[in-house]
């Protein structure tokens, strides 16, 4: 259990945890919330010397404990099984409103109030990601980990009860997303894309319906956001990246969108990894006309632009550009520093000029040819 010198206030962060498969440390806090005590069984991650603690139960939830909300706590030896897959699915359905049913896949644990046919539709697209995202990093020779929990995915029959879901979650709408995936509670939360217009005789999220869906052109990006956040987790929970870590957005994103392409020609919606993704590569085109000299420096340094709403998109085309010229021209290289990044301790957070050092340490020239051969590489790609 470490310990660090600061409270946790102020650690919502987009980072993320790496889940270690099997026997966990069984701890236990009990925490004194709006009028009323919880208890939690888990593990104690990080304590501060505040008190103030990072916990994680036994369902890969994150919990941020400050210490005056801490009435007793018991560092265990006992050690326990994370939850089963079962037990992970009858808390979601206490958590949930009524209504819900849960469908198990693989991994996966969907709780969901659709049709069925949409709930399969989502967890055979889940677990076909999941084996080509295990497949395509065992090529690479980057070393993944099983996933030590199950994978919740919650899917609502409709937009406006998913947009309910994430305003109490998460206080605000976190844009205009059809999929989101929350990095403390380790779930990915969507809607029923089939739960508007309905074909007649079709059921909102029944095959037929999921057909037409898939035949018009405007569901390649929703499609690419429901990926994309699966990508997510996987990365997450597959040891690539910690929570509470210095992980770069622009990996972080780069690679969820190097995953995302989606391929409506196969009628599950997905089909390959690393494809040209024609959302971002047509915006990086654009950008290279106005993009300035230290964009990529101002990129590998900084989340900055990615938090800015005005820059956001191109910053997006840009990391997924850098990531697909990375894995396709310095394959090697970039692994090595992906494998470097795995290993970030949490709750350290680095410079901007620590992390240019650091990912300049694994390739052999310097930023500006780089910068030269990245764009150039771009304008070619086909």
């Amino acid at each position: 259990m470490a310990r660090w010198g600061i409270g946790l206030a102020g650690l919502l962060v987009s980072a993320c945890l790496t889940y270690n498969p099997g026997i966990v440390l069984s701890d236990e806090v009990v925490v004194v919330r709006e009028g009323g005590e919880k208890r939690l069984e888990g593990e104690i991650l990080e304590e501060a010397q505040d008190g103030s603690l990072l916990f994680r139960t036994l369902d890969a939830r994150l919990w941020i404990l400050q210490a005056d909300e801490i009435k007793s706590k018991v560092d265990s030896d006992e050690a326990v099984v994370p939850m089963s897959h079962k037990q992970l699915g009858q808390q979601l359905l206490k958590e949930l409103p009524d209504g819900f049913k849960i469908h198990i896949n693989g991994d996966f644990v969907i709780a969901y109030n659709t049709e069925r046919a949409y709930a399969q539709w989502i967890g055979g697209l889940y677990q076909r990601l999941q084996r080509g995202f295990e497949k395509y990093w065992q090529r690479k020779k980057m070393k993944l980990v099983d996933p030590g929990f199950p994978l919740a995915v919650i899917i609502f029959g409709d937009k406006l009860q998913y947009e309910r879901y994430l305003t109490k979650e998460l206080g605000e709408l976190p844009g205009v997303l059809v999929a989101y995936y929350n990095l403390l509670n380790n779930r990915v939360a969507m809607y029923d894309l089939t739960g508007g217009q309905r074909a007649p005789g079709a059921r909102p999220g029944d095959n037929r319906k999921i057909a037409e869906v898939l035949s018009n052109p405007q569901a390649i990006p929703m499609v690419a956001t429901v990926i994309h956040e699966g990508t997510h987790q996987l990365m997450f929970n597959m040891g690539m990246q910690t929570r509470f870590s210095d992980t770069p957005l622009w990996i972080n994103e780069g690679l969820a969108m190097y995953f995302e392409t989606p391929d409506l020609s196969n009628p599950r919606g997905w089909r390959a990894i690393g494809q040209i993704n024609p959302m971002r590569i047509g915006r990086f085109r654009q950008l290279i006309g106005t993009r300035g000299s230290d964009s990529l420096k101002t990129m590998l340094s900084s989340d900055t632009k990615f938090r800015d709403p005005n820059l956001s998109l191109d910053a997006y085309a840009e990391a997924w550009a850098f990531n697909y010229f990375l894995l396709n021209r310095y394959p090697e290289e970039y692994v090595d520093f992906l494998k470097h990044m795995s290993g970030k301790p949490r709750l350290q957070y680095d410079s901007g000029e620590t992390r240019l050092k650091e990912f300049l340490q694994f390739f052999e020239q310097d930023l500006a040819s780089l910068d030269r051969e990245f764009v150039q590489y771009m304008r070619k790609a086909r």
